[in-house]
């Protein structure tokens, strides 16, 4: 694949949906100065619903335990409640990676989330990162989002919006970089655009548009099991 080509191919299709297709301010700041409800909403968000099932217990987290908001603060409250009473969470699974979490952010002085910015400004870090269990490509630059990384977390929405401009999928990281380098055609940033395509896919008047000849997409997001 000719990723320029094909990339140019995106926003002239971005172009043309017009005023259908609307940008945002991203916000400079990051989401979240609470390390915890960060964790809590990297770790829960794969597969899941995010309205329903994840935003609550990162809401959970911030409101009933905003002191906890450090690593190292974090750790002593689960230790004394225990994890899945803190994010009200049963799977083991996941607790588990959140735990592990815990402990690779202790191993290597991450207290914060600046901290957290911080190491993963290092390509070598990244590489680390994505090493933990439960960690794969979409789950890292999600993380990356929210910390203010000028970036696009490949998922569904994004693979039918790409499908939608007659552009073959080729796996995550081919279609990332046709995104990534659409926004730069476009001048814009990449988080714009990622969640710009967002929007317009999750808005209901789209969402239920059937198209044709339209393929169903199977995304696995890599976990490193």
């Amino acid at each position: 694949m000719n990723c320029a080509k094909e990339a140019r191919k995106l926003a002239d299709y971005i172009i043309s949906l017009g005023g259908t297709f609307q940008t945002y301010d991203v916000q400079s700041q990051f989401h979240y100065s609470h390390i915890g409800a960060l964790y809590t909403d990297i770790i829960l968000q794969a597969g899941l619903n995010y309205n329903s099932v994840v935003k609550p217990r990162v809401q959970k987290v911030l409101l009933d335990y905003p002191d906890a908001n450090t690593v190292k603060r974090f750790k002593a409250l689960i230790d004394q409640e225990g994890l899945g009473n803190v994010i009200n969470w049963k799977d083991e699974v996941k607790l588990d990676r959140f735990k592990l979490l815990i402990d690779f952010s202790i191993d290597n002085e991450i207290d914060n989330c600046v901290d957290l910015k911080t190491y993963l400004l290092k390509t070598i870090n990244q590489k680390t990162f994505l090493k933990l269990k439960g960690v794969g490509p979409k789950t890292m630059d999600y993380l990356m989002k929210l910390l203010c990384f000028d970036t696009v977390a490949v998922d569904r929405h994004i693979y039918s919006f790409v499908q939608m401009a007659e552009i073959n999928v080729e796996g995550y990281h081919v279609t990332k970089r046709v995104v990534e380098y659409a926004a730069d055609f476009l001048q814009l940033s990449r988080t714009t655009v990622d969640y710009g395509i967002w929007k317009y896919m999750s808005d209901k008047k789209y969402r239920s548009v059937q198209l044709d000849n339209q393929i169903e997409i199977n995304f696995t997001e890599n976990e490193n099991c």
